[in-house]
């Protein structure tokens, strides 16, 4: 069992490295082909649309079949054809193409969560959850890391190279991966009808909805544009990305040790959406590296500690049997926020600007902020 978690968590840190080595880079790496704001947010949001149609069905079928291996399995290697074909790929439709791969391996990680999860006891899910980010944490550090070196060496493209190299790595540690049977019930359609009228996995996904469509149209897409115009070098590009990633994993033991054992979950995801807002205000408003430094640390404070909550409303109040169901529903709904997020922020930068687009990120999760007590108040109890 230890070696299988510490297994597990290896191609973890892989998978998660092979889907962001490049990601930093992505968006000026497509300036560089040529394409506009408005394009590069409509192939950055094809992954999170991508996800928002395959992790529902994809969580039934794993529900069904329990072959967490097999999902785990070809989210590596579809996160490694991805990698390779965005290397050389230069137009329009296929990079949509690597894209779509790229969001199906993401789907994939419901699979990664409900395994991990399974290694502890139902009242200790938080810090399961806790634990499973920092590792997706870790790999993303790694990404940033290998990133920042090679694109600051020989360019924006090199980090796709990295994003393949790992990928092929998570493909090795995966095919080692022991399947685990989980205790079960027969499925019955009656399970996934439960878990759409579940009010925690709704609220959940409600509030996800919002933070991804934060996460991917600013952290992890326009955040680097922005650096880029203030005159940024590919080193303090990767490195402002790196801050985000490197605190959460610096953060973890004590967010899920100490933090979030004082608030409950709806204290917990109102102070991190008012925390969300407010990077957003220090990048529509910052003038120099320093104000995009700091809005990257309190970005990934914030995102861990309601991320965290969010998702062991999952584990916490759904039925093992339906979990991957439930997690599947979860990460398809907020596939909505990941699309519509670059897609929002692309076309509002193109108009008017990207501080007004991070002033507009700004004001939808300060009102998320406010809706959490009313919404979430029920979740205590």
């Amino acid at each position: 069992m230890k070696r299988s978690r510490q297994l597990l968590s290896i191609t973890i840190i892989f998978f998660w490295a092979s889907e962001y080595c490049h990601m930093p880079y992505f968006t000026p790496y497509l300036q560089t082909l040529g394409f506009a704001a408005s394009l590069i947010g409509i192939m950055t949001g094809m992954y999170g649309f991508t996800q928002m149609l395959v992790r529902i069905p994809l969580g039934i079928v794993t529900d069904v079949t329990g072959c967490y291996k097999k999902t785990i399995l070809m989210g590596t290697v579809f996160t490694t054809v991805s990698s390779f074909g965005l290397i050389f790929a230069t137009h329009f439709v296929t990079i949509i193409i690597c894209r779509i791969l790229a969001g199906i391996a993401a789907s994939s990680w419901l699979a990664f969560t409900i395994l991990y999860a399974a290694y502890y006891q139902a009242e200790e899910s938080v810090q399961a959850v806790t634990n499973v980010n920092a590792f997706n944490s870790a790999g993303k550090l790694l990404a940033f890391i290998l990133g920042l070196v090679t694109a600051s060496l020989w360019g924006y493209r090199i980090p796709l190279v990295c994003s393949f190299l790992t990928g092929v790595a998570a493909i090795i540690c995966a095919v080692q991966l022991k399947p685990i049977t989980l205790k079960r019930e027969p499925f019955q359609v009656s399970h996934v009808i439960a878990v759409f009228s579940n009010p925690a996995v709704l609220c959940a996904s409600f509030f996800a909805i919002i933070m991804q469509a934060f996460l991917q149209g600013t952290v992890f897409s326009f955040t680097s544009t922005v650096a880029k115009e203030l005159g940024a070098s590919a080193f303090e590009i990767g490195f402002n990305t790196v801050l985000f990633t490197l605190v959460q994993i610096l953060a973890a033991g004590f967010i899920g040790k100490k933090v979030l054992k004082l608030l409950n979950t709806s204290q917990a995801v109102t102070l991190g959406f008012f925390a969300m807002a407010f990077s957003c205000l220090l990048v529509a408003y910052g003038k120099n590296m320093y104000f995009l430094y700091a809005a990257q640390i309190i970005g990934g404070v914030s995102n861990l500690m309601a991320n965290s909550v969010l998702m062991s409303m999952i584990i916490r109040f759904v039925p093992q049997e339906n979990q991957s169901t439930a997690m599947g529903l979860f990460q398809a709904l907020y596939g909505i926020g990941m699309t519509l997020g670059p897609v929002m922020t692309g076309q509002i930068a193109g108009a008017a600007g990207y501080g007004t687009a991070y002033l507009v990120m700004g004001a939808m999760t300060f009102i998320a902020a406010l809706l959490a007590p009313i919404m979430l108040k029920n979740m205590n109890r």
